[in-house]
């Protein structure tokens, strides 16, 4: 599985990765998104959350498979104030908890402390 993070205003602080299935941890609490069942020409519409506080598009904002049948998501990491962009594409076993994915855009001005959401928390 492919997997590019975007930043959002998301309270999910990680992820964990089985095949494609996503667990997605907020809050002290986890839950299972399993994505083998989209196809190679559906469109993914939205995760369903059941236990997790937060809305679907902060966890997953968008899968699809390429034409190798190749698993490709999106996924948000939480930050804070500054100016933001999404990471590198990387394999899902690349994946560090305790990494910031998203890169701080330094191309535009920001005088503030700029904080990303981690397995360790605010870095």
């Amino acid at each position: 599985m492919k997997i590019t993070v975007i930043p959002t205003a998301t309270p999910v602080t990680h992820y964990a990765f089985s095949g494609e299935t996503i667990t997605a941890f907020c809050k002290g609490k986890q839950e299972d998104f399993d994505l083998s069942s989209l196809g190679a020409s559906a469109e993914f519409q939205s995760v369903v959350v059941d236990t997790l506080d937060t809305s679907p598009s902060q966890i997953i904002r968008a899968a699809h498979r390429d034409e190798s049948g190749e698993l490709h998501v999106t996924l948000c990491q939480g930050v804070g104030s500054g100016h933001w962009i999404e990471s590198e594409v990387l394999d899902s076993f690349e994946y560090d908890p305790y990494a910031v994915y998203v890169r701080l855009n330094k191309s535009r001005q920001y005088a503030g402390i700029a904080e990303v959401m981690t397995k360790a928390g605010a870095v």
